[in-house]
């Protein structure tokens, strides 16, 4: 069952503890995502719907936290986006073009409303639904990839190195002694298959990785002399 952990002290409320919390679940929800959508596509096809919308909800309120740096991050953009997957769009297409692109207009169009009523009709199936809606998760995935990367990559660069290092899928593709992946080869299968974005995403992982690499090797062949080293 949940628990609920006691902390020492309470949990700043700003924009990057808000940040660092979103990078960590939109990570772990992109890989389950994209794994459940190789595996097994159309048993899942109700649930993979509403994780691509989840994760283009999530990967568009990052990329607008992180510009905007507001105190209390998470009520701001509840409160003025809700579910508003169309706004959250708008907004961020101000700040990276990209998320004007015809892709990205296409996909949050219709999901364009504050409470997210057709986010909400595919989450629990409500009766509604009767009347019909479709999609092609195939060709879904690809939007989703894009919006996902570049609301990570076209974060301000210390920022990003920040967010990106601790995150799960920084873990998972540079093989960290941190990660906990079962399967690894598998959970990077699935996010390399048919991904255009793949490469970049992967490519910045392991420069982060390398960088601290060497940072830490200077530090180590820099540091003091403790007493009782033998110095030559």
């Amino acid at each position: 069952m949940l628990t609920r952990k006691a902390l020492s002290q309470q949990q700043e409320k700003d924009w990057f503890m808000f940040s660092s919390g979103l990078m960590l679940r939109v990570s772990s929800d992109y890989i389950a995502m994209r794994l459940l959508h190789l595996l097994e596509p159309l048993t899942c096809t109700p649930t993979i719907a509403v994780m691509m919308v989840d994760v283009a909800e999530k990967s568009l309120k990052l990329h607008l936290a992180v510009h905007t740096q507001t105190i209390a991050a998470l009520a701001g953009i509840v409160k003025k986006y809700g579910h508003n997957l169309e706004a959250l769009r708008n907004a961020c297409a101000d700040i990276s073009p990209v998320f004007a692109e015809d892709d990205v207009r296409a996909f949050t169009k219709d999901l364009n409303d504050h409470d997210g009523k057709l986010y909400q009709q595919l989450r629990y199936g409500a009766q509604k639904t009767t009347d019909g809606f479709k999609t092609n998760l195939s060709s879904l995935r690809p939007v989703v990839d894009k919006i996902f990367c570049e609301s990570v990559l076209c974060l301000p660069e210390e920022i990003r190195k920040v967010l990106v290092y601790s995150s799960p899928i920084k873990q998972l593709l540079v093989r960290s002694t941190f990660d906990q992946s079962r399967h690894p080869i598998e959970l990077t299968d699935a996010l390399r298959r048919d991904n255009a974005d793949f490469d970049r995403l992967n490519e910045y992982c392991h420069r982060i990785e390398a960088e601290q690499a060497a940072l830490l090797a200077t530090v180590h062949a820099a540091r003091i002399p403790e007493a009782g080293d033998v110095q030559l």
